[in-house]
């Protein structure tokens, strides 16, 4: 028999992080557990109650959390049809919960692991034997942390006694299949019941251990997915390339939770050394290209310098400054921000090297290695510094957990150089302007010691002697009119250039 009862606040805090309906001893008899509220027309809220000592909630009032007021749309002294509620000696058993979670304030950041193992077990220990519904909010109070603020994503139940005999109801008869899991829109929390928390989106909850769900959104690639490995440009790289997609990137195409599982950390900085030339900055842009990540940044190393004191340094933590905000706002579920310096060791020389008393450079160090791997590290980054002098920057910077990964990129071998002609020339054969008796491979042969840069300029050089062999000087210059059908770059014109034009 249902009876009209009144909405009320929940009468303390305490018995808000409960999650039940709070009632007067004397409004229901002891063996009452769980009252079904009905708000209006169709509208059914199975609650488990709480009964208070005299005083604390008004004999036919029910207390709700603001919480359990806002999901069942109740407001204070509303009007409510209340009766008892028995679940039914059932031999469905809830054998799963999957719980969407958050912090109760929806800006609170931090970078505290919470252990979903302990949070499954705290859990069933508080609310055991409650009532949960599909998309009812609840609040738990972990190992007095920050506040979490839960929500029903999923409830599962098993046929108990089909579970076992070993049959179940959807194998068309023949009693041998596996026993059939059902979803279901509410139950009752068993003290064995199986908990997974899944973080919310955008939620800056760190979430670690094996109680933590798969996330249900699609998980963006970190590789951009119109990437073609194919076309990279990068000729005679190709062992540094996969190197570095070894070292630093190969981590990060495994999903988060098999990272953890490993207990590896992502590599956060790389360094490209040697000579000039060499297609160091081509290989940084090319990465920052590859990867499914914010746009690079790309500055030049005497720019953060400054003469006024201080400004250097806030120079550097402008660079991370979007990275930083990034972080805070959504924890590990920030995107990867790319920061390549060129040049850097006009920034990071060795601390104490460097002349005069402003100390700049040893402040600047400083600020650089607290971004990437001190106290304030952030681990949403990737720095990239190329450099012709690694001998001159600081050892600190180059030790594991900073710019770890080291990869030289020297002179090309034979066959590099011909992988960069084939590049370069890539367009002229395309549009049939490059000549029969052009051999990329003798070409190759004879450009001992050309960085990929000389091969680049080796390469227009021969474009200008084609096309100067068209343009007539007189009184005027003209090109000839016929130039179009007639433009060829031959083999001549790569021999004039690698004589006059082009010296390693």
């Amino acid at each position: 028999m249902a009876m009209i009862m009144k909405a009320a606040k929940c009468p303390t805090d305490e018995l808000s992080l409960k999650n039940r309906a709070i009632v007067s001893a004397g409004d229901f008899p002891p063996d009452i557990k769980y009252i079904d509220v009905s708000t209006a027309p169709g509208q059914h809220f199975i609650f488990y109650i709480e009964r208070t000592v005299a005083g604390e909630i008004n004999t036919g009032t029910i207390g709700f959390s603001l919480l359990q007021r806002k999901w069942a749309t109740l407001s204070i002294n509303q009007d409510i049809s209340v009766k008892p509620y028995h679940f039914e000696r059932s031999s469905e058993v809830l054998c799963s919960i999957a719980l969407e979670v958050d912090f109760l304030q929806k800006k609170t950041v931090t970078h505290e692991p919470y252990d979903s193992d302990q949070m499954a077990r705290d859990f069933l220990l508080q609310f055991a034997g409650l009532a949960v519904t599909v998309g009812q909010p609840l609040v738990f109070n972990f190992q007095d942390k920050k506040l979490l603020c839960l929500a029903v994503k999923t409830l599962e139940v098993i046929d108990a006694a089909a579970m076992a005999s070993g049959t179940s109801s959807s194998n068309n008869g023949s009693g041998n299949g596996p026993v059939e899991q059902k979803r279901v829109n509410f139950g009752r929390l068993l003290a064995n019941t199986v908990v997974t928390f899944e973080k919310a989106e955008g939620s800056g909850l760190n979430l670690v251990g094996r109680s933590k769900g798969r996330v249900t959104a699609v998980r963006q690639s970190i590789i951009n997915p119109d990437w073609d490995f194919g076309r990279m440009g990068i000729g005679g790289l190709d062992r540094e390339f996969n190197a570095i997609f070894r070292r630093a990137f190969a981590s990060r195409v495994f999903p988060p939770e098999v990272v953890e599982q490993l207990g590896c950390k992502h590599v956060k900085g790389i360094l490209l050394y040697g000579p000039p030339g060499t297609g160091k900055t081509l290989m940084a842009r090319q990465i920052g290209t590859m990867l499914n990540a914010r746009e690079p940044k790309i500055v030049n190393g005497p720019q953060i310098l400054d003469k006024y004191v201080g400004e250097s340094e806030a120079n550097v933590r402008r660079l991370f400054a979007d990275a930083e905000e990034e972080e805070k706002r959504l924890g590990p579920a920030s995107g990867l921000h790319i920061i390549i310096f060129d040049e850097i060791d006009a920034i990071c020389k060795a601390r104490g090297t460097v002349g005069g008393n402003s100390g700049v450079h040893d402040t600047v160090v400083n600020q650089l290695l607290a971004k990437i791997d001190g106290v304030e590290q952030l681990n949403n980054i990737l720095v990239i510094g190329m450099t012709n002098r690694k001998d001159m920057i600081d050892e600190a910077l180059l030790r594991p957990g900073r710019l770890e990964v080291q990869m030289e990129i020297s002179l090309p071998n034979e066959e590099g150089r011909v992988q960069i002609l084939n590049i370069h020339t890539r367009r002229m054969k395309e549009f049939k302007k490059l000549a029969p008796d052009v051999d990329l491979r003798e070409l190759g042969q004879k450009t001992k010691n050309f960085s990929g840069a000389e091969l680049e300029g080796l390469v227009r050089a021969a474009q200008s002697t084609a096309m100067n062999r068209l343009i007539k000087a007189a009184s005027k210059v003209e090109v000839d009119p016929a130039a179009m059908e007639k433009l060829m770059v031959n083999r001549e014109d790569f021999l004039h250039a690698f004589e006059n034009d082009i010296k390693p």
